[in-house]
């Protein structure tokens, strides 16, 4: 009996092992994908329909304006620095934009990092975690916010023709279906290990 015992918490020692690499090993692509990606968050002023009308206006503008700009850059790095430079100017027109429309509370441009939930967006997942957003807060900020990838650019205005490379990037970063319960269980892991630091 105690030879079967010692078997079984070995055999069970060997499958937490290699269950374990595996998480390990999707773990360490999930962190390349966070940093290959920048995010735009807008959070709107509160969640009424006017504010939440103008979060998507500001939304098409901003893309319009500031989004074949970032996704040129060549990479995140990149993205990021041309992004920081132009946090100036994002919020003042972002503020004249909504001052032009009657809404007198302004915006704030800021790059932070940010967590996010595991969050699909078309054929693509972005796993939970720390990512770098260009974050622009409508006033208080406490509406239900927009988010999207801006670079690279798989976020578009509505008048806009689809990036020629946003194809490459689904390819990159799809998400088969067979993947949704690994991301589940990673976001799990990682928010019961946070827990314990």
């Amino acid at each position: 009996m105690r030879d079967f015992l010692v078997t079984i918490v070995l055999m069970a020692g060997i499958v937490f092992s290699l269950a374990f690499g595996a998480f390990e090993a999707f773990a360490d692509d999930c962190g390349s994908v966070r940093e290959e990606v920048l995010r735009l968050h807008i959070p709107a002023n509160s969640d009424s329909e006017e504010d939440q009308a103008v979060k998507l206006e500001l939304r098409d503008f901003l893309l319009g304006e500031y989004g074949g700009e970032l996704s040129s850059c060549g990479d995140l790095v990149a993205a990021e620095e041309r992004a920081r430079e132009l946090l100036p100017e994002i919020e003042r027109r972002c503020t004249e934009f909504l001052s032009e429309r009657g809404f007198e509370y302004g915006a704030k441009a800021e790059l932070a990092d940010m967590y996010f939930t595991t969050r699909e967006y078309d054929r693509l997942i972005l796993p939970a975690g720390e990512y770098t957003a260009l974050r622009v807060t409508l006033g208080s900020g406490r509406g239900h916010n927009w988010w999207c990838v801006i670079f690279p650019q798989l976020c578009l205005p509505a008048v806009s023709e689809p990036d020629p490379d946003a194809e490459s990037v689904l390819e990159a970063f799809g998400k088969p279906q067979k993947l949704t319960v690994k991301f589940a269980v990673y976001e799990w892991l990682q928010k019961m290990f946070d827990g314990c630091n």
